[in-house]
């Protein structure tokens, strides 16, 4: 599989925060009104065709999701230590992890609107109708990464379906101009350091279970709720994953962990559950 880096560059704010099992959703979306067959036996199949990283700060990744006492933390620098989530690609694969860091890559806003009826054209019943929005505006360079099979996709393919999404609007209220960007691909990017090591940490939510490789998992839960249910219940399929920033420990090579899965209840649903890998210096068993 070939790994690439996207740039991102947003032509508006967005409402929904962009992670790996949301943009993958929004790919095999385009991909079925394309009534492409690529991913009909999507939760079946042993290997994934492609895998979305979660939107990053351009050249930085997670802070491993490790315990505190991993990173050697000296009790005075414990509370500032905890504030840094983010980390430099190389001080990661090193295992300079002290190197961790606050970064702004994004804030958030909360926008009060106003509702409008779309058959009357008017602002509620009472002609005044407000809700508050949150807002993420990118204050750093967004980044994506993505790992596919090169016999099924090509690198121009998927940035023109990113492109698409990207004029559509990502997420919610892209109708109303939110989540619009434009994708570049980062061709001075090549792939990760090949570090030697049994730690490696994920770039997405990730299903972790029925996965034999995996010897021993550093992660905070993420709840994700299915798309899709039936009429004789309110209640979605929630799933639960190992949230983005996750390390692993493994004894083989690999480029990606996980499996998909099919959420759905009375409608087809599917799941990015993978998660590519990036391995690590360290090691975390004392």
């Amino acid at each position: 599989m070939k790994l690439i880096k996207v740039k991102i560059t947003p032509h508006s704010s967005f409402v929904t925060f962009p992670k790996g099992d949301t943009i993958f959703g929004h790919f095999v979306y385009y991909s079925f009104l394309a009534k492409e067959s690529i991913f009909a036996n999507y939760a079946k199949e042993q290997e994934p065709k492609i895998i979305f990283s979660d939107i990053l700060p351009d050249k930085h990744l997670y802070k491993p999701t490790l315990p505190l006492t991993a990173f050697k933390v000296d009790e005075s620098e414990k509370k500032e230590f905890r504030k840094k989530s983010w980390i430099d690609i190389e001080s990661l694969q090193q295992g300079e992890l002290l190197e961790a860091k606050e970064l702004s890559f994004y804030k958030s806003e909360i926008k009060v609107r106003n509702s409008l009826n779309r058959v009357t054209f008017a602002t509620g019943g009472e002609g005044f109708d407000p809700f508050s929005l949150e807002e993420i505006t990118f204050t750093y360079q967004p980044v994506i990464y993505v790992l596919f099979d090169e016999d099924t996709f090509r690198k121009k393919s998927i940035l023109e379906r990113l492109n698409l999404i990207g004029k559509v609007g990502f997420g919610k209220k892209g109708s109303i101009g939110k989540g619009h960007f434009k994708a570049t691909i980062d061709s001075d990017f090549k792939k990760f350091d090949e570090v030697k090591s049994e730690y490696y940490l994920t770039l997405s939510p990730t299903i972790l279970n029925k996965q034999p490789h995996i010897k021993k998992a550093y992660y905070n839960t993420f709840n994700r709720f299915g798309k899709s249910h039936s009429s004789s219940t309110p209640f979605k399929k929630p799933l639960l994953m190992a949230d983005s920033g996750a390390v692993i420990k493994i004894e083989e090579s690999r480029s990606y962990i996980g499996r998909g899965i099919e959420n759905g209840i009375s409608r087809q649903s599917l799941v990015q559950g993978y998660s590519i890998l990036v391995p690590f210096k360290g090691d975390f068993d004392g």
